[in-house]
């Protein structure tokens, strides 16, 4: 019983309130020895209304303004780039990104790549890593002529049936199963 009475104890300080007084060791509200009213003297400004009112601030630093200081030029190499510098083209980058080619302009579908100039091709990851989910995004044109090309490739490349679902309002596919590094090769493959 007095096990009860423990686990209860937060529950039966809300009900005791200010005018609540425990006598010693008494196991009825289980709380500590203490004599005299309960009190809240901690307040937390948690809303505008129960907030104080603010009136001067006091700067904690003195700073002055100046423009084009010499330091920016350490500053400006940190920022983001505001736009993605186009590639030069090479023979061979050493990273082994692929460059998209012309001939893929011709074909009824179409995978635009990303701002960063990468595959729009992702791998999702739920329910603790038991569903492995390949999307494939920013897809235009024939969607489903893709869908069934990209079927046929898979299954002859996995050995084994693969599903897959469309989104035709979203633009992309998904794969069920881990078969990322294969849609990639297929789509440099065809020049994406």
């Amino acid at each position: 019983m007095a096990t009860v009475w423990r686990s209860q104890c937060a529950f039966a300080r809300l009900f005791i309130g200010k005018i609540a007084q425990n006598p010693n060791n008494s196991p009825d509200l289980c709380t500590k020895l203490f004599r005299g009213p309960i009190s809240v003297t901690i307040r937390n400004y948690s809303n505008y209304a129960n907030s104080p009112f603010v009136h001067k601030i006091k700067e904690q630093y003195e700073y002055d303004v100046i423009k084009n200081p010499p330091e920016w030029a350490y500053v400006e190499r940190l920022l983001p780039f505001d736009t993605i510098p186009a590639v030069s083209p090479k023979k061979n980058y050493p990273s082994g990104w692929i460059p998209p080619r012309d001939e893929a302009v011709n074909l009824p579908y179409f995978i635009s790549r990303t701002k960063n100039h990468e595959l729009p091709i992702y791998l999702n990851i739920t329910f603790r890593g038991m569903r492995k989910i390949t999307q494939i995004k920013k897809i235009e044109g024939d969607i489903w002529l893709l869908n069934d090309t990209l079927k046929a490739h898979l299954k002859e490349a996995a050995g084994k049936y693969v599903e897959t679902r469309v989104h035709e309002l979203g633009k992309f596919i998904e794969v069920k199963g881990d078969y990322v590094n294969i849609v990639r090769d297929w789509a440099h493959s065809k020049g994406f």
